[in-house]
């Protein structure tokens, strides 16, 4: 069998190094990928239901103290929650975020008024946000051991 010549040996290096740097860069894409998702987390979700506890208290009474930092622990639940709850938590993010910005754009003073109309506006949305809002609760108290409220109080009732 005849030795491969100096022009062969440099071309089966080529080749060889070329594979080595393609498969370098499938690894270092699909880690890529996967550092953008966040990280689906039990844990983590209950850290933030935690921190949004009472959230449904500070919307009533448009708390600003309270009711920015509680949506921010219930929007940064959606992004860890794992799939069996995200949905859910989801669903009541959009709700209140679009409370929220009604509330904010309403003229005037009186914000109790601009809340009770958003709700009113979203009435037809009640009942899928109390089953969606009951979803979480039971969820919390059997993943978290954390009691976000009463199923049957709606911040509707708060307001009236």
């Amino acid at each position: 069998m005849d030795e491969p010549t100096g022009s062969s040996r440099r071309r089966l290096i080529l080749v060889i190094a070329g594979g080595v740097l393609i498969i370098a860069g499938v690894v270092a894409a699909t880690l890529i990928k996967h550092s953008s998702e966040p990280v689906r987390s039990v844990t983590g979700t209950c850290a933030q239901l935690s921190q949004a506890k009472d959230l449904d208290r500070s919307l009533a009474s448009l708390d600003p103290a309270t009711l920015r930092d509680r949506f921010t622990a219930l929007e940064n639940a959606v992004a860890i929650a794992p799939a069996d709850i995200e949905p859910q938590i989801a669903t009541l993010s959009v709700f209140i975020s679009g409370l929220i910005g009604e509330i904010d754009r309403a003229p005037g003073p009186d914000r109790r008024a601009a809340l009770a109309d958003a709700l009113a506006g979203r009435a037809e949305q009640i009942d899928s946000i109390t089953a969606a809002g009951a979803a979480v609760q039971d969820w919390a108290a059997t993943n978290c051991q954390l009691e976000l409220g009463d199923a049957s109080t709606t911040s509707s009732s708060s307001v009236r």
